[in-house]
């Protein structure tokens, strides 16, 4: 009784209700009744649990989520929802995608597998026939048209198999005369169509989830069973939407082995698209790409597929579809170095995302996630740290401690706070956590996964700075330097045999360790990696890109302090100055630490003019920086002015842009800085 007067406070605050009186509280009770009935094994308990379907599935879910409370219902839970008709019943329940979520948060922070037993289930089920279920299949069909005797008339039953299609898909790519072949096209079963919306709605729920290998389970078995289905209405666009779903959990959990084999099968069904195809999906297919080429770090192809995306961008597009293409246009924009666009495009996203769903739910907190890369790129960092909190709130509050799309915002907050604190040396909140990141992926995937080596890379960084401060108090942490090296050679290793050696992301470890390798005192190994690591930049991205600006900076810093090769670290701070000024201008952060340097080199070598110079130069800096942030200045302030989709893709392809030799060269900038 005491339980449940305290569960019954708890929902009222939560509704903001203290009449126990009101309609509300009185739901409350009525739910605490049902839900208290359900406890025991006694034949009424059992038969109540076994009539909740029955129930309707406003009803149900609430039921459902306050089972999810009690640990003592979280079996009888598992198994109603493992059952796969139940789910199929509130998946279709869009409006309370939330309360699914957090149940299936609920049962998973209690060891409850429901994804894996929905996907098990799932291609159980409908995994593709068999040689003996198939010849079956066309012994029934053959009967089937003998019994009909050539009456092509559609019954009522035909025309409800019809509209169940519609939902699927609205229209296939077709020349004239296969349209006539279609009209001669025999309707799916009814076991057909449930197993396309079963696997389509469970596919994408357990990727929105962040469980990616069962979402990717159950789309790849659907479209097994796509492919060898005979011919139907409605097909391509049928496999055009299960493949960019399948693509964007196989990209998300960086299996780019399966991710370019549905890519291969997108670009086979590529040519058939036209104009019956809705433009809404084609746009999903070409952001999922985009997505694809991005994990990969292939920025100049991502790049070119987003456009793709806008073009087919409409004013009718669902808001989850047009928020979607929005986000992944912006990250591209972002290594492209084309701030003001991507700007323009993260705020109409993140504007979209709160007015359509609510500042809690999940297509906010991505929309967050990406606004806080922008922020991090364009040196906004304070700003950066805070929105990427408020994302990791958003998420935790949704998907519980234990998720895979918690990691990632963990560990993306763990990189802005090492930024953002790297001037004071207190990396106290960066390596909390960087900490939760590396555990929770540990849970999740192998341990030769890319995800954990991503986070385990930013703790290695973490470690090389936390052992120089100590260092530099007189205190001996080389076993930090250790750990830090060898999370950087996991990184490394890792990265060469998924991406090889001419690859972002390769460099970047490479620069890793050349800076590690600095710290250390192995100054030959150390300039030998911050060498691969520009050569492999600049192969890639061309001499302006920030991202050799970086590395370049770092071989300057070596030759200055530790290898005395004063002339060419000259060269090299100059050249990475050059990078910096054209591409965020006078204040940004990068600059003060070349400036410093050349003042070292000059005053070592005597040449007090110059010395002088870029003293002053250095003085401006400062007082300029002082006022950008004391004023919360950014080159790049929200817009918070909300423009349709046409005005947004009219500003976005008529937007002027300022002209850097990268674009001369036609290379395409890149960097990402949770991997950095």
């Amino acid at each position: 009784m005491a339980a449940q007067q305290q569960l019954l406070a708890l929902m009222s605050s939560a509704s903001g209700q203290n009449n126990i009186n009101s309609p509300e509280a009185l739901y409350d009770l009525s739910l605490i009744a049902v839900v208290n009935s359900l406890d025991g094994l006694k034949v009424p308990a059992m038969e109540r649990i076994r009539k909740l379907p029955e129930l309707p599935r406003n009803l149900l879910i609430d039921v459902y989520e306050l089972m999810s409370k009690r640990e003592d219902l979280k079996d009888t839970l598992l198994e109603e929802l493992s059952n796969l008709e139940v789910f199929n019943c509130l998946v279709h329940y869009t409006s309370s995608r939330g309360q699914l979520l957090r149940i299936v948060a609920a049962l998973m922070a209690s060891n409850k597998p429901l994804p894996r037993r929905l996907s098990d289930a799932y291609v159980e089920r409908f995994g593709p026939p068999t040689p003996t279920e198939t010849a079956d299949s066309k012994q029934t069909e053959q009967a089937a048209a003998a019994a009909a005797d050539g009456d092509e008339q559609s019954t009522d039953n035909d025309k409800c198999k019809l509209n169940e299609q519609h939902d699927i898909a609205i229209a296939i790519a077709t020349t004239a005369e296969e349209e006539v072949a279609e009209q001669s096209l025999e309707p799916l079963s009814q076991h057909e169509v449930h197993a396309i919306n079963l696997g389509l709605r469970l596919g994408s729920f357990l990727s929105e989830a962040g469980w990616m290998q069962e979402s990717i389970a159950v789309l790849t078995c659907l479209n097994e069973r796509l492919k060898q289905m005979k011919p139907f209405k409605s097909q391509l666009v049928t496999r055009l939407d299960c493949l960019q779903r399948l693509l964007y959990a196989e990209s998300s959990h960086c299996n780019f082995k399966l991710a370019q084999q549905t890519y291969a099968e997108l670009m086979e069904l590529n040519p058939l698209i036209n104009e019956k195809v809705p433009c809404p999906l084609i746009a999903m297919v070409y952001t999922q790409i985009s997505s694809m080429y991005f994990a990969r770090n292939e920025y100049n192809n991502s790049h070119l597929w987003s456009v793709q995306a806008m073009h087919y961008l409409e004013m009718t597009a669902p808001s989850r579809v047009a928020i979607d293409v929005l986000r992944q246009a912006a990250k591209a924009c972002v290594v492209k170095r084309d701030f003001a666009r991507a700007n323009l495009l993260i705020c109409q996203a993140v504007r979209r995302a709160r007015e359509h769903f609510g500042p809690t739910h999940q297509k906010y907190g991505d929309a967050l996630l990406d606004y806080g890369f922008f922020l991090l790129n364009v040196d906004s960092v304070y700003q950066s740290v805070s929105v990427y909190k408020e994302c990791l709130t958003v998420r935790r509050g949704i998907f519980g401690n234990m998720n895979f799309h918690v990691a990632i915002a963990h560990e993306d907050l763990s990189y802005a706070y090492y930024v953002h604190e790297y001037s004071t040396g207190d990396f106290s909140c960066a390596q909390d956590h960087v900490d939760k990141a590396v555990n929770i992926m540990k849970n999740l995937v192998p341990s030769n996964h890319l995800m954990l080596a991503s986070a385990k890379r930013v703790k290695a960084l973490l470690l090389e700075e936390i052992a120089l401060d100590k260092i530099a108090d007189g205190i001996d942490e080389e076993d930090l330097l250790l750990q830090s090296e060898e999370l950087h050679n996991f990184a490394l290793q890792l990265s060469l045999e998924v991406f090889g050696e001419m690859n972002v992301q390769t460099a970047k470890h490479y620069g890793n360790l050349g800076r590690l390798y600095q710290t250390m005192n192995r100054f030959d190994e150390a300039e030998r990696m911050h060498q691969k690591a520009i050569k492999i930049k600049t192969d890639l991205l061309g001499p302006y890109d920030y991202e050799v600006g970086l590395s370049i900076g770092h071989l300057a810093s070596l030759y200055n302090y530790q290898m005395k090769k004063f002339r060419q670290a000259e060269d090299l701070y100059l050249r990475s100055i050059d990078i910096s000024l054209r591409l965020f201008g006078r204040t940004y952060s990068g600059l003060e630490y070349d400036y410093l340097g050349l003042c070292h080199v000059y005053e070592t070598l005597h040449e007090f003019e110059k010395y002088l110079r870029y003293a002053h130069i250095l003085e401006n800096w400062q007082l300029l920086r002082g006022q950008n942030l004391t004023q919360n200045k950014s080159s790049y302030p929200a817009i918070e002015e909300d423009f349709t989709i046409d005005q947004v893709k009219n500003k976005f392809f008529n937007m002027s842009v300022k002209t850097h030799p990268n674009e001369v060269t036609g290379q395409t900038p890149s960097v990402e800085p949770s991997n950095n």
